[in-house]
């Protein structure tokens, strides 16, 4: 007896669906990618804890120092002028002035050698005379307008010289020049032109005390940063910052300031002032 043929489909075995190999590759490429991810954004994390906590901290503090200072140097200046048509007139006249000038100087006390006389400065005015332009063309238009205006022109004839000179004073003498700066244009009702300045005080040994005046303004921010950290009970640690603020020499009395400095000279009496702000570390 023959076997009998089973059909084909009865010949196959039921199997389960298998997963593509490239859905697997992909699910561990991205596992790979996120613990990466999640590494980084753990060691920024530290990094920014770190930083925070580990980062110096700091106080800014200014101080300022002030002193008063008597000037021990006074100057002054004075112009001389004289005019004349002729030059070499204008010339002795200006000698005569300045003589004059001079000698009455060493009459009120000051040294001959405390006296400079500068150079002579020479201006000059030209003669000037009218010309009239010339007459337009009669005319039916012209005959209602009213004639050209004459006008001015120099010449290179020299009508009058102007010298001028100066004479300047340094003195250690703080009230008699002051004094004689005051009194000196007395000389104007003798024909004398003389334009008196004011006196300017200075103070010789400003240079070294800026030095000085920047030490103690540095000190005196070190002892405010100090009080505040005792205050807060902590500790102050190293200067890692300082900067100099512009002087400001004001009149005795006076508290102006400006962002260039004030350097005054008018006064006998002043106050320096420094300022320096400042930054230490804080434990």
């Amino acid at each position: 007896m023959a076997d009998a043929t089973l059909p084909e489909a009865s010949k196959s075995t039921t199997s389960k669906p298998e997963r593509p190999n490239s859905v697997i590759v992909t699910l561990k490429a991205g596992g790979v990618f996120f613990a990466i991810a999640n590494v980084i954004c753990v060691s920024i994390l530290v990094w920014a804890y770190m930083t925070v906590k580990f980062e110096p901290k700091t106080l800014s503090v200014t101080g300022s120092a002030r002193k008063a200072i008597t000037s021990d140097l006074v100057t002054w200046s004075g112009v001389l002028t004289v005019k004349d048509p002729e030059l070499v007139k204008a010339y002795d006249l200006l000698k005569t002035h300045s003589d004059r000038v001079k000698a009455y100087l060493v009459a009120h006390g000051i040294p001959e050698t405390e006296i400079k006389l500068n150079a002579i400065t020479t201006g000059r005015r030209y003669e000037q005379k009218l010309l009239l332009p010339p007459a337009a063309p009669a005319s039916a238009a012209t005959t209602a307008l009213a004639p050209p205006a004459p006008v001015l022109v120099a010449t290179d004839k020299v009508e009058m010289y102007t010298l001028t000179q100066s004479i300047s004073v340094e003195s250690h003498d703080m009230q008699k020049l002051p004094d004689v700066a005051r009194s000196i244009t007395e000389l104007i009702k003798d024909g004398v032109e003389i334009d008196s300045g004011s006196p300017s005080y200075l103070y010789t040994k400003l240079g070294e005390l800026k030095i000085n005046m920047l030490a103690d303004a540095t000190k005196d921010a070190t002892s405010r940063a100090e009080q505040i950290v005792n205050n807060a009970n902590g500790r102050l640690g190293k200067l890692v910052e300082a900067r100099m603020g512009v002087m400001q020499i004001n009149p005795k009395g006076v508290s102006a300031t400006s962002g260039e400095g004030i350097n005054d000279t008018t006064s006998y009496e002043r106050e320096i002032t420094a300022i320096v702000s400042v930054k230490f570390e804080v434990r």
